[in-house]
């Protein structure tokens, strides 16, 4: 019988693997509970010199729940 291989988890690739997808995670749940978009997520994220990003105050208490 062969002894059995212990395998070392990378702590690093862990805490990466699970950082990974929580910029879309964000996303996704700040689309559910606003009712928004993808597209309108994104406009509202992208904010310019010229245009301002608009948030009622509901939407911007979900937003911070959220995070």
């Amino acid at each position: 019988m062969q002894p059995t291989k212990t395998v070392q988890t990378n702590p690093l690739r862990s805490l990466f693997e699970g950082f990974a997808g929580s910029a879309v995670k964000f996303r996704e749940k700040v689309c559910e509970e606003c009712g928004w978009s993808e597209s309108t997520f994104y406009k509202k994220a992208r904010e310019t010199r010229h245009h301002a990003a608009v948030f009622s105050i509901a939407e911007m208490e979900k937003i911070k729940d959220l995070a």
